[in-house]
């Protein structure tokens, strides 16, 4: 409902509800219509969801046109998180924005097998600090993107070190302003790298390098939905078969992993085989175990450096 004032066509503020909202969602073909129209009105306004439905929801013309102009954003494909500036993972706020690659809720699963296999398996010292005559192990988070994967590390092993890299000088300073939303910017290390050229302070340094690399086959980049066209080429387009990255991972990291050194890959659908083949090939590593997401699909290769 438009309110007016008295006497003029001035128009004073816009009653409006999340239903009004996900109606219009709904009818151009928008998924979620509900999920998404509370997210957007939660953004708008500063509130909480449920607050939406407790209160009158009364807007400003101002914001009433910030609204249009979301919902036409969202209408015409770009992804909620572009719009609303954020999303979470693994529990963290994290800020994104179109030039980012949004991270997506299927990499929480290598961020709970990095975690658990790093307490149970290579360093038991869960959540406390070690002795000081012992290293810290130290993490390398390639191709860091958002932080998303450095901070949800961070903050469940206290033990130990990340370093974060990636090219993009956009997604650094994003993952940087993260780290520090997130109070954990003074236990991570941020440096620009294109992959694996790293420093030579940094061979043979790192206990772990975990990534979730580009896989897009360069075929399917064009079936993609116009909603993750949106998103950076160079974090979704892993080459003609999918694999470069792995390819370049496995044959680069030894370089930079300590002696039984792991490495840590979130790998495609229906792609043991493919990722299986590339690490055997290299002679660089054994005792390959692939880990399950919640629909049972396996989402995660472990490999550890041989001596």
């Amino acid at each position: 409902m438009r309110i007016y004032s008295s006497g003029t066509n001035k128009i004073l503020n816009t009653t409006i509800t999340v239903s009004q909202v996900a109606s219009r969602l709904r009818n151009h073909g928008v998924c979620s219509p509900k999920v998404n129209a509370e997210a957007i009105l939660s953004h708008l306004l500063g509130s909480k969801a449920i607050d939406l439905y407790t209160n009158t929801i009364m807007l400003s013309p101002a914001d009433f046109k910030l609204l249009e102009q979301m919902i036409s954003r969202r209408i015409n494909g770009e992804p909620l998180q572009y719009i609303t500036g954020r999303t979470y993972f693994y529990g963290n706020d994290i800020i994104v924005k179109e030039g980012i690659f949004i991270p997506r809720p299927e990499t929480e699963i290598l961020v709970d097998t990095v975690i658990e296999y790093v307490k149970s398996s290579q360093y038991p010292i869960p959540n406390s600090a070690l002795p000081a005559d012992m290293p810290q192990p130290l993490i390398l988070d390639l191709c860091t993107g958002s932080g998303n994967i450095a901070i949800s590390l961070t903050k469940s092993l206290t033990h130990c070190k990340i370093v974060s890299s990636d090219i993009s000088e956009i997604a650094l300073e994003m993952a940087q302003e993260n780290a520090k939303r997130n109070e954990v910017s003074d236990r991570i290390v941020f440096i620009k790298s294109d992959f694996l050229s790293l420093s030579c302070e940094y061979k043979k340094a790192f206990d772990m390098i975990v990534c979730n690399p580009p896989y897009i086959r360069y075929c399917d980049m064009k079936n993609l939905s116009h909603e993750v066209k949106y998103e950076p080429v160079k974090a979704l387009c892993g080459g003609s078969d999918g694999m470069d990255f792995y390819r370049r991972i496995v044959e680069d990291s030894p370089e930079f992993l300590k002696a039984n050194g792991l490495i840590a890959l979130e790998i495609p659908d229906n792609s043991r085989l493919e990722v299986e083949n590339i690490i055997n090939d290299s002679g660089s590593f054994s005792n390959i175990k692939f880990f399950n997401d919640l629909n049972n699909t396996e989402r995660v290769a472990i490999a550890r450096l041989k001596n």
